[in-house]
């Protein structure tokens, strides 16, 4: 008999995945990964397939991560059904479903997202100029940093009822909007992708791999408007 699930999921959404579990009572076990890994594919899918083959038995493993620039596409179930979210990256999974994220990008294509996994767990563009300003100044670090940011058109701060806040983090955000000249807005986010990963149904908004099967990239040319 198939043991319990297990959940292995990226650090950026630890906030989102244990209000989820909160709520759902049923204590799956967690492995985080790290988010950083989102810039490093092949890293990440490394990291991400040393944690499956590492769960005994033949369970479920919930993945709490999507496409991520192919950082999932080879992953091997081996005696494991691997289930993740059909998207292809996690601004879907924070604001509730594949079909919200491509309203917002939709209508305003050129957004930068936080949540405040992503101000805790990774270096965004802003953080890395405060680390090149002591190698190159700050004029040249500045030039360098608004060069990499000059198409997008605003900051969209995602808040979700029922995970930690950003309150102390305002400060940060509004820093990182001054210094790009660009809007700071606040969009509500939804647990409602992650609550569907944890219990189901696992209909076609999911990626299923059955065991000894491969994660093949082909299987996210599906998603609709991929």
């Amino acid at each position: 008999m198939a043991g319990p699930p297990r959940i292995v999921s990226c650090e950026v959404l630890r906030n989102e995945i244990e209000a989820v579990l909160e709520r759902d009572g049923r204590g799956i076990e967690v492995d985080f990964v790290d988010g950083a890994l989102h810039d490093y594919p092949d890293r990440m899918r490394a990291a991400l397939q040393e944690r499956i083959d590492a769960v005994p038995g033949d369970c479920d493993i919930y993945l709490s991560c999507a496409r991520c620039s192919n950082g999932t596409v080879g992953l091997r179930g081996g005696g494991h059904r691997l289930v993740l979210p059909a998207a292809d990256d996690c601004i879907s999974l924070v604001l509730g479903s594949r079909a919200r994220y491509l309203e917002e990008h939709g209508a305003q294509p050129g957004t930068y997202y936080y949540t405040r996994g992503w101000i805790d767990f990774i270096d965004d563009p802003y953080k890395e100029y405060l680390k090149i300003v002591p190698k190159y100044g700050e004029e040249k670090a500045a030039y360098v940093a608004r060069l990499i940011m000059e198409h997008y058109t605003r900051v969209a701060v995602i808040e979700t009822p029922g995970v930690r806040g950003l309150h102390d983090k305002r400060e940060y955000l509004e820093t990182v909007s001054r210094f790009y000249d660009l809007p700071l807005e606040r969009l509500t986010g939804s647990l409602r992708f992650l609550e569907k990963l944890v219990a189901g149904p696992h209909d076609d908004e999911f990626v299923v791999v059955e065991p000894g099967d491969v994660l093949d990239e082909s299987r996210f040319w599906e998603l609709a408007g991929a």
